[in-house]
């Protein structure tokens, strides 16, 4: 092989090198997570995931409404959908979910979560005052508190889920963005669950 053939192999490596599996990942972005699966390869576990027919018996039981998985929009996902009545419960430790952005964007990030939300009945039994905490990349965001009927009406009505949180794009990690949900020290069991996350550039139609 003469110097000529030496280089021009070390220009095509030079090329294509960015565009190898490592250079795809570089330039990858998780707009939502659908929870269709165990996430990260963690071991399936029964009680961290639950359907919308199974928390509808409870609720019944319990006096309640559970406001419906909603089928809202995102961009990639195979039915353009999120959509399969399926939720991923929050253990008492907390759960955390790993959404990626466009690292190069400097637009305002909108994170929506549709969250399994109750509202009560006439009949509801007497059930202990919830929350839930929401954080990203280590910063605190917001509670959610149950019970808020305002919040079940909006899920079923609104356009939106109507729990979001702003990201600022400084506040992003390389495009990484971990949020963690987790209910207030010393509550027991699984109350709460999330059927889908998805980021947005785009605002609520609310406040």
């Amino acid at each position: 092989m003469d110097w000529r053939r030496i280089a021009i192999l070390l220009f095509l490596i030079q090329v294509t090198a960015g565009q190898g599996p490592i250079g795809q990942e570089n330039r990858k972005t998780k707009n939502f997570e659908n929870f269709s699966k165990p996430m990260g390869g963690e071991n399936y576990i029964s009680e961290d995931y639950r359907t919308f027919p199974e928390l509808s018996i409870w609720a019944y039981h319990n006096g309640l409404k559970l406001a419906p998985d909603r089928k809202d929009p995102a961009p990639g996902a195979g039915t353009g959908r999120l959509f399969d009545n399926q939720c991923r419960m929050v253990p008492e430790t907390g759960l955390d979910i790993l959404l990626v952005a466009d690292p190069d964007r400097k637009d305002n990030i909108y994170v929506y979560f549709d969250l399994t939300l109750f509202g009560k009945t006439e009949n509801s039994a007497v059930l202990p005052d919830r929350e839930l905490r929401i954080s990203a990349n280590g910063r605190m965001k917001r509670t959610v508190r149950f019970p808020d009927q305002n919040l079940y009406t909006k899920s079923i009505y609104g356009g939106t889920p109507p729990i979001y949180i702003i990201v600022d794009p400084s506040e992003l990690k390389e495009g990484r963005l971990v949020l963690n949900l987790s209910p207030i020290a010393g509550e027991k069991g699984r109350f709460w669950g999330v059927w889908d996350v998805f980021l947005s550039y785009k605002a609520p139609e609310y406040p």
